[in-house]
């Protein structure tokens, strides 16, 4: 959908850190920039290695497992106002206060087996939670990459590179639209509402060590420790890295691919898992639920099967050939990538080989 005047707001006002103005950044509705800079969330553009250096007081961040897309170089950071405070969750996203900000860069390298070298910027998203909720935005990054610029509706931008093979990529990559946003960060509330969420920033995605402030850090202790989280436990949940063998079991793992990259919609209060009742979130026990032995709701036969999950033969399983194709309507997630993730299709394939054979009726 094309943007129209009222997607297109102006800059927001530049408030002295310490006023009362300031404070009110953290109660009243954000204005929304028109260009990236307009956030001061960054000191300026990228340099040659696509690096954005955040100013203090915004905080970069990794997940142990970052959703796929297309294999781009991610870069995450999250703002929070001076003063307020995320409250802890043992699930779901943390409870973070009106007025933070979240923004992910999405870059591709000339050659990813160079990956610190001609580096080009494509996109940042903006997700800001607002006194009425969460908003997402995305922003262009211009071609002389010296800032981005808000596209409410949108863009197609064709992007080449070397993969880690030495092959050549080739694909049109969707900088999506504030609509598309809402596709996969969505929630339905008691009302049936569609609501806008985070999807990465969980207790048990972001329990991992980062640089932080020139150090190694771990993420949830840090934003502890400065005043930005309460109620932190001892020991809180960590999610492995989905695709490291020496990170977790292989249960463990492709469970953790499958929470991250499809459970933002096959829950029990997203649409996808509304209508298919395919729940993939990475605490689901419900073999059925999960999809073992289960009817698709759509892209049966002519995807290699009748059956969501067929233990130990992923060839006659839908779920594995949706996360394999890469044709426009079949191919899970619909949004967010156009090209399979190599590494993740033979993780999941390798988990509905290893359950033990059993037929499905």
């Amino acid at each position: 959908m094309e943007a129209d005047a009222a997607d297109e707001a102006s800059p927001g006002p530049i408030v002295d850190a310490g006023s009362d103005e300031a404070a009110d950044v953290a109660t009243g509705p954000r204005e929304i920039p028109t260009d990236l800079s307009g956030w001061g969330l960054f000191t300026g553009g990228p340099d040659e290695a696509g690096r954005l250096t955040p100013v203090p007081g915004t905080v970069p961040y990794e997940l142990t497992t970052p959703l796929f897309s297309d294999y781009a170089l991610k870069s995450r950071t999250v703002s929070i106002p001076p003063g307020a405070k995320a409250s802890y969750r043992p699930e779901g996203v943390l409870d973070f206060p009106i007025g933070t900000v979240f923004s992910k860069t999405f870059a591709f390298p000339a050659d990813a087996r160079q990956p610190g070298v001609g580096v080009r910027v494509i996109e940042t998203r903006i997700v800001v939670r607002q006194p009425s909720g969460w908003e997402a935005y995305p922003y262009l990054w211009n071609a002389e990459q010296t800032d981005a610029i808000l596209v409410p509706g949108g863009r197609v931008v064709p992007v080449s590179f070397v993969d880690l093979q030495g092959a050549p990529q080739s694909l049109e990559y969707l900088v999506p639209s504030r609509n598309q946003c809402l596709q996969c960060h969505h929630r339905v509330d008691d009302s049936g509402a569609q609501v806008l969420v985070p999807i990465g920033p969980k207790a048990r995605y972001l329990n991992r060590s980062h640089l932080i402030t020139g150090s190694e850090q771990n993420q949830l202790t840090y934003l502890a420790h400065a005043g930005m989280l309460d109620g932190l436990p001892a020991d809180p949940p960590r999610a492995p890295d989905a695709l490291d063998p020496d990170a977790g079991d292989l249960e463990s793992r492709a469970r953790t691919y499958l929470d991250i990259n499809c459970a933002h919609c096959h829950n029990v209060d997203g649409t996808a898992g509304r209508t298919s009742r395919l729940f993939l979130e990475h605490d689901m026990t419900d073999r059925f639920s999960l999809g073992v032995c289960k009817r698709p709701g759509s892209a049966g036969g002519s995807l290699g099967g009748e059956f969501d999950i067929v233990p130990g033969d992923h060839a006659h399983s839908i779920l594995w050939h949706r996360i394999a194709t890469t044709e426009s309507g079949k191919m899970m997630p619909q949004l967010g990538r156009s090209l399979a993730h190599v590494e993740g299709v033979q993780l999941i394939a390798d988990w509905i080989d290893a359950m033990p054979a059993e037929p499905c009726q």
